[in-house]
């Protein structure tokens, strides 16, 4: 394994903040780039993450990834049985992150309903898998001050009993064998809080990354169901904030922000003259995201928007010369560039 960490500056939380080894609180404003969750062999994704780091002034990156390539049982991996390479194009991103005294949140994005190399892809909630792989994970990049776990990417339509302690649930999805074809299966789901514990076992420190319910966007349940850390840096909840969702993000996510540090860790607009399959966007992009940027302003919050990829939408950018969307990109790129301070 080739990641260095000369542990430049760690972060750990104090209350609703953020802060580095020297006690400097910390705004995390950066990018997605997605790509690793559903590719193994994405061979753009390095220098995108540079170019958001270098020309964006980006200090974070989320980096979406799946457990089944991470130990390789992905089709595309069959001159990768066991995952080596996938997960040294991960080391290398984090090795220049490093070298630029950047962040990488690697993200557990995609699953599998216990069972490596079947429908892979982003379910309700984690499964016994991702036990497996955050287990392995923690161990490669314990206490490595460049890097961040988020645990899980979006969980939802369960309860938030669930969501923290996990247990049997269904799934009715769409297989990739034909567009109109659903199944359903069942699985043990993980909950949110063994992810927690079983990163900490391993003797990682590493900031834990922590999603809601309702695909991540709501933070409504901490006051009940808080995620315990035994012995960590400190827990960042993350909410994804799109369109389609409500406008009241005082009431969904606020009230979590007066407690906790909060990542936006998604979110982003597809322009206003694309139907979303995710659901009608409430507002047009010249005034939605402006408004929503203005509201992580004035509420300090950390964010990492989606997406600097040219085809996961909704994209920051335009193509892989990395030109801003007129409608999403020039608004991130702009307050990125501003707002960020050298760390």
């Amino acid at each position: 394994m080739s990641v260095s960490d000369g542990n430049f500056k760690a972060l750990h939380t104090e209350g609703a903040k953020v802060v580095n080894a020297k006690g400097d609180e910390i705004r995390l404003l950066g990018v997605n780039r997605a790509g690793l969750e559903f590719d193994a062999n994405d061979d753009k994704i390095a220098a995108s993450v540079m170019y958001a780091f270098d020309v964006w002034h980006c200090n974070v990156a989320r980096v979406p990834v799946s457990q089944d390539r991470w130990f390789g049982f992905a089709k595309e991996q069959a001159g990768d049985r066991g995952g080596q390479k996938y997960r040294a194009k991960i080391d290398g991103i984090i090795d220049g992150a490093a070298e630029r005294g950047k962040y990488i949140i690697l993200d557990l994005h995609w699953n599998n309903m216990n069972e490596w190399g079947h429908d892979i892809g982003q379910h309700f909630m984690p499964d016994l898998n991702s036990l497996l792989f955050w287990k392995d994970a923690a161990l490669r990049y314990k206490n490595h001050s460049a890097v961040l776990f988020n645990v899980y990417n979006e969980p939802h339509d369960i309860c938030w009993n669930t969501w923290k302690n996990g247990g049997v649930i269904g799934e009715t999805f769409a297989t990739l064998r034909a567009p109109l074809e659903t199944t359903s299966r069942a699985y043990y789901a993980a909950g949110v809080q063994s992810l927690a514990d079983t990163i900490r076992q391993s003797g990682a420190n590493n900031i834990l990354i922590i999603g809601g319910l309702d695909w991540g966007f709501s933070l409504d349940g901490l006051e009940e169901y808080e995620i315990e850390d035994h012995g960590g840096n400190g827990i960042i909840y993350d909410s994804h904030i799109y369109p389609w969702k409500s406008l009241d993000w005082e009431k969904h996510v606020g009230k979590a922000a007066d407690r906790f540090p909060v990542i936006i860790g998604e979110f982003g607009h597809y322009g206003d003259d694309a139907s979303p399959r995710e659901g009608e966007q409430t507002l047009k992009a010249d005034e939605w995201v402006p408004r929503l940027l203005n509201w992580i302003d004035k509420r300090s919050l950390h964010f990492t928007a989606w997406d600097f990829h040219p085809t996961a939408g909704p994209c920051l950018i335009k193509n892989y010369d990395n030109k801003p969307t007129e409608y999403f990109g020039v608004y991130v790129k702009d307050y990125i560039l501003k707002h960020v301070k050298e760390i």
